[in-house]
């Protein structure tokens, strides 16, 4: 892990990505697979507590 002292310690400095650096497109669907999973996830849960009243104490 590259840190860097800043202003917020709790930042972490971006590493550097060679020029022409790609994802082949089986690797970029997974992904995209993977992110609208935990969307669905994120909303259903969302979901779950504004109708359960023993979530909103």
């Amino acid at each position: 892990m590259n840190t860097q002292e800043t202003s917020n310690s709790n930042q972490l400095e971006l590493l550097e990505t060679p020029e022409g650096w790609r994802l082949d497109h089986q690797t970029r669907e997974l992904g995209r697979k993977g992110v609208a999973e935990a969307r669905r996830a994120l909303q259903l849960a969302g979901r779950r507590g504004q109708s359960d009243p023993a979530q909103a104490a």
